[in-house]
């Protein structure tokens, strides 16, 4: 379903939104920079936010984005999606495009975002069947872009088989050499590309896919934490306390009980 959607330009640095401290339920965003500069970080990973690039996030999830102290304005579209389906395709795409995607401004996403807004803005969504509508062509186009391989990037269809053989298998002990077995290379070749493509090392990547299962499941579910431990691929409760504390700066159950 169709959330928040807008034009804005802002210019004040207190200009800040952390993922994790959005609420509970679930929403994708995709916010399209039209000028300025933002700032975006999505696990331990900062980027630039430039002219030409949409942001690509769900929530609650580890990310937060911000106008930078040296920068004067960050304007851009944005459009907010709700519901459980929207959250699981969403994140799929989120998995093969990244969360920062160059995109022209015409290109079919775009297109559909800024109709989107227009359309709302203009008061011309009316009814609910419009929003689900408008809704569902937004992610058709994304998911189009998501088959698509990017120009530049020969290697992204092995590195994204690879990254949706560890998603899917995060409950099971994985090693750099299983998966640069998925992507049919060599480790060192697969560790080359995988970090230029995700911006982390292969090691360091799971390890952020299972700290981000883990939070969905401490938000989501009253499961205990052994049980979490053991869907995430980690050995024992212990060790997530661990490493989940390093990640989020707070151990799992008061990230529970904060209702982050």
């Amino acid at each position: 379903m169709l959330g928040t959607v807008g034009h804005a330009r802002v210019t004040s640095p207190s200009y800040s939104w952390q993922g994790l401290k959005r609420g509970r339920a679930e929403f994708s965003l995709l916010q399209y920079t039209l000028s300025g500069r933002g700032r975006l970080r999505v696990g331990t990973l900062e980027r630039d936010v430039l002219p030409g690039t949409a942001m690509l996030l769900h929530f609650p999830d580890d990310n937060h984005y911000w106008l930078p102290a040296d920068a004067k304005e960050w304007t851009f579209v944005y459009v907010c999606l709700h519901g459980r389906e929207v959250a699981r395709l969403w994140r799929s795409i989120e998995s093969r495009l990244g969360a920062l995607v160059a995109f022209q401004p015409n290109a079919a996403p775009i297109s559909v975002a800024t109709r989107i807004v227009a359309s709302a803005l203009t008061e011309q969504i009316d009814s609910a069947f419009t929003a689900s509508a408008l809704a569902y062509e937004l992610i058709m186009a994304l998911a189009a872009e998501a088959r698509t391989p990017r120009t530049g990037q020969p290697d992204q269809p092995a590195i994204e088989r690879a990254r949706l053989f560890a998603e899917q298998h995060l409950h099971e002990p994985l090693t750099v050499a299983a998966l640069a077995n998925q992507a049919d290379m060599s480790r060192y070749h697969f560790t080359r590309l995988f970090t230029a493509h995700t911006g982390l090392p292969p090691a360091a990547w799971i390890i952020e896919q299972r700290v981000r299962e883990a939070a969905r499941l401490l938000r989501g579910t009253q499961l205990p934490l052994k049980d979490i431990a053991t869907r995430c691929g980690f050995p024992n409760a212990n060790y997530l306390c661990r490493v989940f504390r390093r990640h989020s700066g707070m151990p799992p159950a008061s990230y529970r009980r904060s209702g982050a």
